[in-house]
């Protein structure tokens, strides 16, 4: 099948694209875009925006795209098919004015059937219709065909899409048994004798192993056909060692190639087990993982190949061995990413069933879309080794109804008839399993806190003033975790988890010793858990080997639902769980949004045994002896500056990260202080000392011995630019991107995080900045703004070729700074 993308000059228009709406007037001039196209990104932010902190204030509205094309009339009699890989959300899909399908899931790839529809001799029409209810998610979702389009055409015999499935079910030092499948469609009339060739070919492309069987097509027939291969001496993909195989798929009708298809592959052995818990290869893994949002900071949701794998990239560098795609599936650029990167994948089905979470989400069609959506999703990934398991879902209150646990059943029934070489598990809040129930457990509380009130302890003493039931229920933390470790709950998602291979905790550790004895052939991952949880969550995961590891909320910064991971201080406005506007982003990723690592992450790193070396942060000193009001997604308060201006002779509080014994901090080296690691937080030590610019500096200690040293310095105030492309070329026809990277550092390199100039950027040549912007969390500025302040110090631009090859000029300005130009070369 002859793939190509189809995403160059599209017109794109705000509406719905309605015929009353056309005769009214609508949006008839549009703009040429080039896909992938977050349209919501390209808007301003709304103070008034009806889903507000949820979506992070972003417009979130009805668009129409259309698109005229030509067909080669050398291609009339064939079957033309067009891939949308994403499309948010309500996708109606029409060819010259003809409806020929849609799909309603905003994050599943779907296929349009375009060969009756079409025409040869003139030219053709596609329309896409976005249609936005609003609102329509718990996060930052984009808007629009934000992912590929893909023309597809095949002769009338052809490979089904995303048919050619390849699993190893044996693999062993020696030898390797590869399960080939492929669908073979036939649209025409009578019977055809073809081959059917596959092969594997290994990183220097010669052939691994390879198999051929004649096939006897009749007429209007779609069959599965299966072949083994033997590949010695098989080179495994794990992720210290992400080998791919490319396979090829050919369909031969004498010595005319009808289809052919390529593609790469993994050969890894999965296991799973109470006694090891989960080996890849033979091989123990516990999962360091964390989840991701779909966004890509400045950029939007557009994906392209650079961003996922600067993402997955980032993520490895950081410690990470493991994603969980939250809570939709995951894209075929951040796949190949994973495979190629070696990150193991937990993909996501969806974040609602037949309950939705707000109004006009996936939950108002999953009951009559399930099945489209879960084939589609199972075909995308089945050849990706990174993909390890299946969530059937996130968070679903379904799961404690006898009911509608059913659904449950449903989907892991049908996981595992179109994939049994994976794991399937099913991500559940055991307090969201139980919302129905909340007022049958209020009773008991309130019964147990009256005996409690009565009680005397063993000196007579009263003991009501501990066992009031607005004292227990007063911290939501509190709460959670004594309804999470309820036998109510327990006993309420007994049949969801019996559903599925993983039970999949969110927020619930305290359930993992005592559910072992409960239930004894329970496997459980960590699917979603708080941050400043990992100390004790790690300790569990390498006590139990039933606990294969932990996914913390969240590896990398995000768009919407805004301000969870916020930091207030008594001075400030209350706490509730969003923040108002001007705030955008979660604030409560390991990595900001432009993947700038913060403190937490070196944290969890040394908690893995991956660091160890230390590392340096400083608290706020305009907050010194403030008491600060946190989320369960928060931590810390500290950045890695030592740069207070204003504050020099006043208190501050210094941060060691280590997992060293002791720690001393210097100031201009001069010793200040030496204590225990650990005394308030695991891996932590703590310095309440005096700012003075200069050098702080920390050395660490074990058995009395010097094993590491960090410091930072002072920058100077006066800064420059400093401005770097990661990549020197990018495709002139824009489907892909590059980031600058742009830094405010003083004369010696220094970077100043206390400088937050203005800085504008501007292009010339042919390309045009995507993106530009901070990762400041409660910044005004849009992505389309040419103008933005440095946050921390640092700010990104994201360069696209605009369809011609040349130089392409991006040039930074920032008053009291020289000129900054980079260039990066279309082809």
């Amino acid at each position: 099948m002859r793939k190509q993308k189809f995403n160059d000059n599209w017109i794109f228009r705000t509406g719905g694209g309605s015929s009353l709406e056309a005769l009214a007037g609508g949006d008839r001039a549009g703009k040429m875009v080039t896909l992938p196209h977050d349209a919501s990104i390209g808007k301003e932010r709304n103070p008034e925006e009806s889903n507000g902190s949820g979506n992070g204030f972003f417009r979130e509205e009805n668009y129409n795209y259309t698109k005229e094309f030509e067909l080669d009339p050398k291609d009339k009699g064939k079957n033309i098919y067009f891939e949308f890989e994403g499309v948010y959300q309500n996708a109606f899909v029409y060819i010259n004015h003809a409806f020929a399908g849609k799909c309603p899931y905003g994050y599943g790839n779907f296929y349009i059937d375009a060969t009756k529809f079409v025409r040869f001799d003139r030219k053709n029409e596609l329309k896409v219709i976005v249609k936005n209810g609003v609102p329509s998610g718990r996060w930052y979702t984009g808007g629009g065909i934000y992912r590929d389009v893909n023309l597809m055409i095949a002769d009338r015999l052809h490979l089904a899409a995303d048919s050619v499935h390849l699993a190893a079910v044996d693999v062993e030092e020696d030898q390797a048994v590869i399960r080939a499948a492929a669908t073979i469609a036939y649209t025409g009339i009578g019977v055809r004798d073809v081959q059917f060739f596959i092969r594997l070919l290994d990183a220097d492309g010669n052939v691994a192993a390879e198999s051929v069987m004649p096939v006897t097509v009749e007429e209007y027939t779609e069959r599965e056909y299966l072949q083994k291969l033997y590949v010695d001496q098989p080179k495994q993909w794990d992720e210290e060692h992400p080998y791919l195989y490319t396979y090829q798929a050919v369909i031969k009708e004498g010595e005319n190639i009808l289809d052919e298809e390529e593609g790469t592959f993994g050969i890894r052995k999965l296991q799973l087990d109470r006694k090891h818990g989960l080996r890849v290869n033979g091989k123990v893994v516990n999962l360091r993982g964390g989840c991701i949002h779909h966004d890509n900071g400045v950029t939007g949701t557009a994906e392209f190949a650079h961003t996922a794998e600067f993402r997955v990239r980032k993520l490895k560098e950081a410690g990470y061995n493991a994603i969980r795609s939250s809570h939709y599936p995951m894209s075929r650029r951040l796949l190949e990413a994973c495979d190629k990167f070696g990150m193991y994948v937990m993909d996501e089905f969806s974040d609602v069933w037949t309950t939705t979470k707000v109004d006009f989400d996936y939950g108002t069609h999953m009951a009559e879309w399930w099945e489209h959506d879960i084939t589609n999703l199972v075909k995308k990934d089945y050849n990706h080794p990174c993909v390890i398991m299946y969530s059937i879902g996130n968070e679903i209150p379904e799961t404690g109804n006898k009911f509608d646990t059913q659904w449950g059943k449903k989907l892991a029934d049908k996981l595992r008839s179109l994939d049994d070489s994976r794991y399937v598990t099913n991500s559940l809040n055991l307090m969201l399993s139980i919302m129905d129930r909340l007022g049958e457990m209020k009773e008991q509380m309130a019964a147990q806190a009256e005996a409690k009130a009565n009680a005397k302890d063993t000196e007579g003493k009263d003991l009501r003033e501990n066992s009031e039931i607005n004292s227990m229920m007063s911290s939501m933390g509190d709460m959670m975790n004594m309804l999470i470790g309820s036998e109510i709950a327990g006993k309420a998602t007994e049949e969801a988890f019996a559903q599925v291979d993983i039970a999949g905790y969110n927020y619930a550790q305290c359930r993992y010793e005592p559910d072992a004895k409960r239930y004894p052939n329970r496997i459980i991952v960590g699917s979603e858990t708080f941050p400043k949880d990992l100390d004790e969550n790690w300790e569990l995961v390498e006590k139990h080997p039933y606990v294969i590891g932990d996914f913390s909320w969240t590896a990398w910064d995000y768009l919407g639902e805004a301000g969870i991971g916020k930091i207030l201080y008594e001075e400030q406005p209350g706490m509730g769980f969003y923040a108002p506007y001007p705030y955008k982003a979660a604030y409560c990723g390991d990595l900001n949004l432009l993947g700038d690592r913060r403190p937490v992450s070196y944290w969890r790193e040394m908690i893995w045994g991956l660091r160890k070396a230390p590392y340096l942060s400083v608290q706020l000193p305009q907050y010194y002896g403030i008491t600060p009001q946190m989320t369960n997604w928060s931590m810390t308060n500290a950045v890695r500056s030592w740069n207070w201006n204003g504050y020099e002779g006043k208190p501050v509080v210094v941060e060691v990260y280590t997992d060293a014994e002791e720690a001393e901090l210097y100031i201009n080296g001069e010793l200040k202080e030496r204590k225990v690691v650990g005394e308030k937080k695991k891996y932590i030590a703590e310095f309440d000392t005096i700012y003075m610019p200069g050098v702080v500096e920390t050395v660490v200690y074990k058995d009395g011995t010097e094993v590491g040293r960090d410091r930072i310095i002072t920058a100077k105030d006066e800064v420059q630019i400093t401005a770097v492309a990661d990549a020197k070329e990018i495709p002139a026809d824009g489907s892909d991107i590059c980031y600058v990277e742009i830094s405010l550092d003083d004369e010696n390199g220094n970077r100043n995080p206390g400088a937050d100039k203005a800085v504008r950027v501007s292009v010339d040549g042919p390309g045009v900045i995507l993106g530009y912007g901070s990762a400041d969390p409660e910044s005004e500025e849009n992505y389309f703004d040419m103008t933005a302040k440095a946050y921390e110090g640092r700010l990104r631009a994201a360069v696209r070729g605009n369809g011609a090859a040349g130089t392409i000029t991006v040039t930074l300005q920032a008053e009291g700074c020289e000129d900054v130009k980079v260039q990066i070369e279309a082809v």
